[in-house]
């Protein structure tokens, strides 16, 4: 008597560490994450003119970035605002300045 190989076990395994790897970051009491890091890259991808100490700490308080990066992981949108391009905030410096 011959056993059939099954893949029915190896493709729930599959599919269910598969759906781990897509779930968020979780700290101990389960909740979201939201490191110093975070906080910069978002301030970074957002307003890159707020990155000197002062003007970040100011940046992130007033704005409630925390909030806002905690949002952004909890809907999936936070590494694409993250990858988002940098806009060249210093060209119309630029421009004003030509002649």
């Amino acid at each position: 008597m011959q056993l059939k190989k099954t893949t029915a076990r190896s493709m729930a395994a599959a599919s269910y560490f598969s759906y781990q790897l897509r779930q968020p970051a979780l700290d101990l009491f389960g909740e979201i994450a939201v490191m110093e890091d975070d906080l910069y890259d978002w301030v970074a991808a957002v307003a890159p003119l707020h990155l000197s100490p002062r003007a970040f700490a100011n940046y992130v308080r007033g704005y409630d970035v925390a909030a806002k990066v905690l949002h952004a992981k909890l809907h999936g949108m936070f590494e694409a605002i993250k990858e988002r391009p940098v806009r060249p905030w210093h060209a119309r410096l630029a421009l004003h300045a030509i002649p």
